[in-house]
């Protein structure tokens, strides 16, 4: 049986004494060079390797593959004894160095027969290994009797995965590369580093390959190949006869078309060619379509196509297939781009509906191109809206804004003005003063089409107006007023479809989510995760992005994490533009599940490319929660300048963020600010941010602030999450409440059957920490033995976590403060002098002074400034084990 090629697995098998080899399958431009130089590099020193490569000139000559060889020692000859006394003098004199000694052959189906009989018997008659390497369907290589006869182990080389993918790249550029990048490029190249390589040659060249903060991020690549992969490209299609390359053209102009179309215009033996070659792949569905196996390579394969070859063609298929109002969009997109590259005039409304269908689809490049087309004056305003769109997709924020102000300007109907008012409002979305310019797009609006309501005689026009608004109220944090306007939306006939539907859902997600109110928002997740999973395909990919991330979100802050493992996979997005575009929210979105669960080493991981990410383009404005985020999981690692780096970084930013997002992104960077030096100014921050969340009715986010006040030492906190806990719906309510009610009590017992429950809710940092407490309580109380009990489960789920600080492990084996040290301690605190403390405590200076001593040699303390810190994180303290 074969197996999947695995660098380990091959080495093992190389270096088991009853092997004779392995045989290694993969198609061409697979990688089966990158493979080979991984296990030679594997199979390390003491390692011998013979390599013999035979090709298409030599598989004519007697000998040809082993006469090529070149070595000192080796006869050439025409008779077989002598040139196989050769090849075997030479495998004896590598033998007898002692080292292992193996015979690579490369490209085994050109190998010519008499090589092959040379080569069976020097690995039968040898310690020699044979590594053979051969294409799919080589049934005539002559080696692979040895694999028929049990002699030789086979290994399929594989498509290149997403991790993989990652790995190759890291190799070829030398540093990190973002699991964006890395998906979007797996994707386009399915896994073939042949193709892969020559799209990182090509985004080099073109510059849409940059490496931001150290990490490698991709922007917009146009697909381009490098001009060695082009080559090898060109030399693939000249292998083809004309019927095959001729359908392959088509595929590459038209894109994926209906087997049934391909059948019309080509032999079924045409088409069965290009499969078995593996240049295409049938795609399921209600309709198969055949598509190209590589889509990265379509853009190359239609610039070799010489123009009235490609006017020729398209004649041709337009008798078969004509895009029409119930073609996919994908379809009028391509063969609008078809027909406008043939120079074939094309009606301007067709040229705007493509630009529309582009920025739907994130088609950048296909939408910047079409909106740059002159168009008459009744198309310019629809035209300039969808301009605006993709400018502002291509981060270039200055020009979206002039080029949305001009659509509204130029509306000649209220579908067209609405269009506009959405390029107002997405050009404007990042800026301080967004609601001012929204404001007024929509009373330009109003004043050259009617008032925006909300009625039975509602138009589609009214409905789009409307949604933006209730958006608006979305991103400025209104909880209440989003609510009212989205639930209005929802029972209107006019938003009945799956896409004002999905949208609506996953808008009322995030303030649910945020309002603590999870049950309901769980719920609304799940119907909107199955919409946009739907085999039919979701239409519109510019919505799905974000509803999905809102609906991942509901169940992150709901402590689901087997649905949000599952949501994350880079397999969800089936559009590779929507890797690219989803790269930063969805790293973010691992980040935070990781961080919530206490895996800062992980989330840390995600955290730097979705920053690089989201500081080169964030239209949904997070960024500041990544920082926020960021700066925390640093400050929890130890890395206190690394997180004030952060921190200054978030200071910097010259953008707004949505409202929501912005506070809890607050609330990290005020915990990792009291972590990382400055406790006093990061709890101040803290508790404005929970008076904030109290006030407008924010209780899931208030929730995590009084979970990183916890965690900071904040003794209040407690009693409020109580309150909270008791207003929220939430699987979670319970431990909630269970932790802050044995925080209050101070009970070991209760504190480590709470760190049961938050480990049972998969909260690994909160567990570790609680039943640390509770080993310091029972301590306290002097139970040894249920003391050390609780301590060693406490260290196994510290272990778990290597690395992290915070307050609670910081405290751990700490010698406690005795009721009078910590009384003066507390004073000192305060800002009190020893003569103010004697006299406030009745005692003489001389006492005061002594019990400073004694405490600072107890807990290995320099000056009072550091006891002051260590009061105000509750660690050395008796009170700090009753919290």
């Amino acid at each position: 049986m074969a197996r999947r090629a695995d660098v380990n697995d091959i080495v093992v098998q190389l270096m088991d004494n009853s092997s004779r080899g392995v045989l290694i399958v993969g198609p061409h431009g697979a990688g089966k060079t990158w493979m080979l130089g991984r296990v030679m590099d594997a199979l390390g020193a003491g390692c011998t390797t013979i390599r013999l490569s035979p090709s298409h000139a030599l598989s004519t000559v007697p000998f040809g593959a082993v006469n090529a060889r070149v070595g000192q020692n080796l006869v050439r000859s025409s008779d077989f004894y002598p040139v196989l006394q050769g090849l075997t003098d030479q495998v004896q004199a590598d033998l007898a160095t002692g080292n292992k000694v193996f015979l690579l052959v490369d490209n085994g189906e050109y190998l010519d027969a008499q090589s092959a009989a040379v080569i069976t018997q020097v690995v039968m008659s040898t310690d020699v290994k044979l590594i053979l390497v051969d294409h799919p369907g080589g049934h005539h290589t002559h080696l692979r009797e040895l694999w028929r006869d049990g002699h030789l182990a086979r290994f399929e080389l594989a498509p290149l995965k997403s991790a993989d993918v990652q790995n190759f790249i890291a190799d070829v550029l030398g540093g990190v590369v973002s699991s964006a990048a890395a998906d979007y490029l797996s994707s386009r190249s399915a896994g073939n580093p042949l193709v892969l390589k020559g799209l990182v040659a090509g985004a080099l060249e073109e510059g849409s390959l940059q490496q931001v903060d150290g990490i490698w991020v991709l922007d917009h690549p146009a697909d381009r190949l490098g001009a060695e992969s082009s080559d090898f490209l060109q030399m693939d299609l000249d292998q083809l006869d004309a019927a095959s390359r001729r359908l392959v053209e088509i595929l590459a102009l038209a894109g994926p078309l209906p087997l049934d179309v391909l059948l019309d215009l080509a032999e079924t033996e045409t088409i069965d060619d290009i499969q078995q070659r593996g240049l295409v792949e049938i795609s399921p569905g209600g309709t198969l379509t055949m598509g190209l196996s590589r889509p990265a390579t379509a853009s190359p394969i239609r610039h070799m196509i010489p123009v009235g070859r490609s006017r020729r063609i398209l004649e041709e298929v337009s008798k078969v297939i004509v895009p029409g109002p119930d073609s996919g969009p994908d379809m009028v997109i391509n063969f609008t781009r078809w027909s406008l590259d043939c120079g074939l005039p094309v009606d301007d409304a067709q040229i705007v509906s493509a630009a529309v269908m582009s920025n739907h689809l994130l088609r950048i490049n296909d939408a910047m191109h079409f909106s740059s087309l002159h168009v008459s004056a009744k198309h310019t305003a629809a035209l300039l809206a969808q301009r605006s769109i993709a400018h502002l997709n291509r981060n270039w924020p200055d020009q979206a804004r002039t080029l949305a102000a001009k659509s509204l300007e130029l509306s000649l109907t209220p579908d067209v003005g609405a269009a506009a008012l959405r390029a107002v409002h997405l050009a404007y979305f990042a800026d301080d003063d967004y609601e001012s310019r929204f404001d007024a797009g929509v009373a330009a609006y109003e004043q050259k089409y009617g008032p925006v309501l909300l009625s039975g005689s509602a138009t589609r026009a009214t409905i789009d107006v409307l949604i933006l608004e209730a958006m608006k109220e979305l991103t400025l944090g209104r909880a209440d007023e989003a609510s009212r306007r989205i639930r209005a939306l929802l029972s209107h006939p006019l938003c009945s479809n799956r896409i004002d539907q999905t949208l609506l859902k996953s808008m009322l997600c995030e303030v649910l989510t945020t309002t603590g109110r999870l049950t309901s928002a769980t719920s609304l997740a799940g119907e909107v995760i199955e919409e946009l999973e739907s085999p039919d395909g979701f239409p519109r990919p510019d919505i799905a992005l974000l509803a999905y991330a809102r609906a991942v979100a509901t169940y992150i802050y709901d402590g689901n994490w087997n649905v949000v493992r599952q949501a994350l996979e880079p397999s969800v997005f089936t559009n590779p533009d929507l890797m690219l575009f989803a790269g930063g929210l969805r790293d973010l979105g691992a980040a935070m599940a990781h961080c919530r669960v206490g895996r800062v080493d992980e989330a840390l991981a995600a955290l730097r490319p979705a920053v690089a990410a989201l500081d080169d383009y964030d239209p949904w404005l997070v960024l500041h929660t990544a920082l926020g985020l960021l700066s925390y999981c640093l400050a929890l690692r130890g890395d206190a300048a690394g997180a004030r780096d952060r921190l200054k970084q978030l200071e910097s930013l010259d953008r707004r963020g949505s409202r929501f997002y912005h506070v809890e992104g607050a609330a990290y960077a005020a915990a990792a600010q009291a972590l990382a030096g400055n406790a006093e100014e990061g709890t101040r921050r803290l508790m404005e941010l929970r008076k904030e969340c109290q006030e407008q009715g924010y209780a899931g986010t208030e929730m995590t602030v009084l979970t990183l006040l916890v965690r900071i030492g904040e003794t209040s906190a407690p009693h409020r999450m109580v309150e909270v806990a008791e207003a929220m719906e939430s699987g979670c309510r319970d431990f909630f409440r269970e932790w802050a009610q044995a925080l209050l009590s101070g009970d070991p017992a209760l504190l480590d059957q709470a760190s049961t429950t938050a480990l049972g809710h998969g909260f690994e940092l909160v567990a570790a920490e609680l039943a640390t407490r509770a080993q310091r309580g029972f301590d306290e109380e002097g139970k040894v033995q249920r003391g050390r009990k609780t301590g060693t489960r406490a260290a196994s789920l510290r272990d778990n976590l290597p690395g992290l600080v915070t307050p609670v492990f910081k405290s751990n084996g700490l010698p406690q403060m005795t009721r009078r040290e910590h009384e003066i301690a507390q004073l000192v605190a305060e800002g009190k002098s020893n003569n103010f403390i004697a006299e406030h405590l009745g005692v003489s200076l001389r006492t005061v002074e002594g019990h400073l001593y004694r405490t600072f040699i107890k807990l290995d303390l320099q000056s009072r400034e550091q006891l002051a810190e260590l009061v105000r994180e509750g660690r050395g303290t008796r009170q700090d084990a009753r919290r």
